[in-house]
């Protein structure tokens, strides 16, 4: 058997139907670039996270850099970055000529800065720092576990493999700042109301939105499912010795589920790969040095398949595959 870590082509054949008739839909029409189709997008996400805003971009990462360009962050500011993050959390401080200022797993961010990032990775929930100056949420992998967010911005991530995937690349910051809205509704189209300015081209299509609201209306299935693979694995998995699993956290979401398997980390993902089973090492390298926490953390956890459209048989086929592995060490 083989079971894939995300599998687009499933995803695509669940939602065949609507979303077929969507796109002839939007095509027929020439509907095309920020039309109805976005801004139904719009309303629906700010509606989902409960913020006043939502301004639909065409990826996560632009969405976590024009935050920070609508707050103003320029060349010699030092923004806090959590040490444990994708890379593009740290990305786009480093492109505005910033600072990143890294802070390890489990401590608090500094306050010597400008501004702080918080990265809620695999659907976890971070704690929100109140120091008196700007938090940008980086949200990317936690649709749904953000519900009325008090931050600055939060930024969201809609790549295929995320929660909420669109078929293409995809982001969105959600916002209760009507000038953080404003600013980014016009940074994003080029300024082209106020040439003195200058923007980029960062729109959401308008074709890729349709699809997004086809798969919104399905949002809380996919939610519950992804909790109940996550859940399998909570409780098969348990008692094995040689791993510790994540933790069902209040109100997480499961984007990813995380194993912890130590020294072995390399030698289970090579079993798993012979036998079928297709996981991702937890790893988010740098080009700056990262904190010793999260060094440690990456280089010793795994993240499974734990999407929706995976089959009862193939969660069994993993679960069964891991405990195969440590019962032979």
């Amino acid at each position: 058997m083989t079971v894939r870590f995300f599998n687009p082509g499933k995803d695509y054949k669940k939602y065949q139907a609507e979303i077929n008739r969507e796109m002839r839909r939007v095509l027929k029409a020439g509907d095309l670039i920020l039309r109805a189709d976005v801004e139904q997008f719009e309303k629906n996400l700010a509606e989902f996270v409960g913020t006043k805003h939502a301004v639909a971009l065409n990826s996560g990462t632009d969405a976590l850099y024009l935050a920070l360009k609508a707050l103003g962050v320029n060349p010699g500011m030092r923004i806090a970055v959590p040490s444990h993050t994708f890379v593009a959390t740290a990305q786009v401080v480093s492109q505005l000529g910033a600072e990143p200022v890294l802070y390890d797993m489990g401590e608090e961010p500094p306050r010597d800065v400008q501004a702080i990032m918080v990265a809620h990775i695999s659907g976890t929930v971070e704690p929100i720092p109140n120091f008196g100056i700007p938090v940008i949420e980086d949200a990317c992998q936690a649709l749904g576990a953000i519900k009325n967010p008090t931050t600055e911005a939060q930024a969201w991530s809609f790549y295929p493999a995320k929660i909420l995937g669109a078929y293409g690349d995809g982001g969105a910051l959600t916002t209760n700042d009507d000038i953080i809205a404003n600013e980014v509704r016009e940074f994003r189209n080029h300024y082209k109301k106020d040439y003195s300015k200058w923007g980029i081209n960062s729109r959401l299509d308008n074709l890729q939105a349709a699809i997004l609201n086809v798969k919104f209306k399905h949002l809380s299935k996919t939610l519950e499912r992804r909790k109940k693979v996550a859940e399998r694995y909570l409780m098969e998995l348990n008692g094995i010795e040689g791993i510790k699993l994540p933790v069902n956290q209040e109100g997480r979401v499961w984007q990813d589920f995380i194993l912890d398997c130590g020294d072995k980390r390399d030698e289970l993902y090579e079993y798993l790969k012979v036998q079928g089973c297709e996981t991702m090492k937890n790893e988010y390298p740098f080009p700056i040095q990262k904190c010793p926490k999260s060094l440690a953390y990456e280089a010793s956890t795994l993240r499974l398949p734990c999407n929706e459209h995976l089959k009862r048989k193939e969660v069994k086929y993993v679960i069964d595959k891991i405990k195969q592995f440590f019962a032979q060490r």
